[in-house]
């Protein structure tokens, strides 16, 4: 999350460690450009776990929906710094 605009609040965050405490982004949702974007840091697709389907299932369910409105934008640029982190 460092770099991202502070209003960008995970769907779902975890901390890496109780040292550092790092903000981690597992699932975040943004506005790039004219389109919506629902990022996850996550192996759902390959995933053979019934938890892993239903939240594949439940995240497509909502991108899919009226209320995928994310109302923070990043821009390319930070979007390609967390693709390539």
């Amino acid at each position: 999350m460092t770099g991202l605009p502070r209003e960008l609040s995970p769907i779902v965050r975890v901390i890496d460690d109780w040292f550092t405490a790092r903000s981690l982004g597992l699932v975040i949702e943004a506005r790039v450009g004219a389109g919506r974007l629902l990022l996850v840091a996550a192996d759902l697709a390959g995933a053979d776990d019934p938890v892993c389907r239903q939240l594949l299932a439940s995240l497509l369910d909502y991108a899919a929906s009226p209320g995928f409105a994310p109302k923070v934008a990043l821009t390319r640029e930070q979007l390609a710094g967390i693709v390539a982190g």
